[in-house]
């Protein structure tokens, strides 16, 4: 049945119920967390699937993974469906079929966004592992003013701005979702970003970088060395700023293969740096320098500069120059 944790992760496993009735209550799983299909499967004694779900912001990070199955979706399901949404999805470990918008045979990696006021047919032939984000139809038009676009079209994990979202997609785990030490938006609106750009590439329209967008790009990162030691610093933040849009400020990132996330963190690591290392600061506690530079979690703070820099924030203090072992990544079970 459903469990609910204190972790803000909703979970269903077909473990939890007699054998004879996991067909159906994972189809019954599937309605209650994605949308209402229907499921046929040739492993229907063995079968077993375990699914998992978090909030991220607007959106819903999903994580399914289990036997071979097919899924469904025809009139009847889209008329029981109570709003208008897009999906997209990753399996990460074995090739799948989509027919949706026209026919699609993804390998892993591969990415697709779908739109739940359209039919399908999803085919995996293996055990799959897929992570699923579940996207407003509101929140996606912020970013993609037109989705049928790139509806129903296979995103190659290869490609330029596909391997790109990708590669982002799939860090966002319903784990992940409840652990990050960033904002919700600072996260959703990169995968937006993402997807603006990977939309301009599927349709031929890829822009690049001008003189203008590097002066933007730069602007953006001395605002953020100026404000980074704010807990709660967002995109918007720094958007109103510069007196730009939220849309355009990550837009510009993106060209220079860059992210709000990844460049506020970058910010925060080097005061935290100069902090550790300045006799100045001595008589600052190592959490105390962590929540100055904009880390309010001291485990964090000590795992974010060690995967950084291979030493724990005391051994930097200290003038320890011995690399470390790598600390266990955020999320690395996923």
């Amino acid at each position: 049945m459903l469990e609910a944790r204190q972790t803000g992760i909703l979970r269903w496993s077909t473990d939890s119920v007699p054998a004879g009735q996991r067909f159906d209550y994972f189809q019954q799983t599937l309605e209650s967390a994605v949308i209402p299909m229907w499921v046929s499967s040739d492993q229907r004694e063995s079968f077993r699937n375990d699914v998992a779900m978090a909030m991220l912001g607007p959106l819903a990070a999903l994580r399914l993974s289990g036997s071979p199955h097919a899924s469904h979706r025809g009139l009847r399901e889209i008329e029981r469906s109570l709003e208008r949404s897009f999906h997209l999805i990753i399996n990460l470990t074995s090739p799948w079929m989509l027919e949706h918008a026209g026919r699609n045979r993804m390998l892993p990696g591969d990415a697709i966004l779908t739109d739940s006021s359209f039919g399908h047919m999803l085919r995996t032939d293996s055990d799959y592992d897929i992570v699923h984000l579940k996207l407003p139809d509101g929140w996606l038009r912020q970013w993609v003013p037109s989705p049928g676009a790139i509806v129903g079209r296979r995103i190659p994990v290869a490609s330029g701005w596909g391997r790109a979202l990708a590669t982002y997609a799939m860090q966002l785990t319903p784990q992940f979702a409840v652990e990050s030490p960033l904002p919700s938006q600072v996260l959703t609106d990169h995968l937006g970003a993402l997807l603006a750009l990977a939309t301009h590439e599927a349709t031929g329209a890829v822009p690049q970088p001008d003189v203008a967008e590097k002066g933007l790009r730069d602007r953006t990162r001395e605002v953020l060395r100026q404000r980074c030691t704010e807990f709660a610093l967002t995109a918007t933040d720094v958007a109103k700023v510069l007196g730009i849009s939220v849309r355009t400020l990550h837009r510009n990132l993106g060209l220079f293969g860059e992210s709000f996330g990844a460049m506020l963190m970058a910010a925060r690591v080097e005061v935290a740096l100069r902090m550790l290392e300045s006799p100045i600061h001595r008589r600052l506690t190592v959490a105390e320098i962590g929540r100055r530079s904009g880390f309010p979690d001291p485990s964090h703070f000590s795992r974010v500069i060690h995967a950084r820099v291979g030493r724990t924030p005391n051994q930097i203090r200290n003038g320890d120059k011995t690399e470390s072992p790598p600390a266990r990544a955020e999320g690395e079970e996923h």
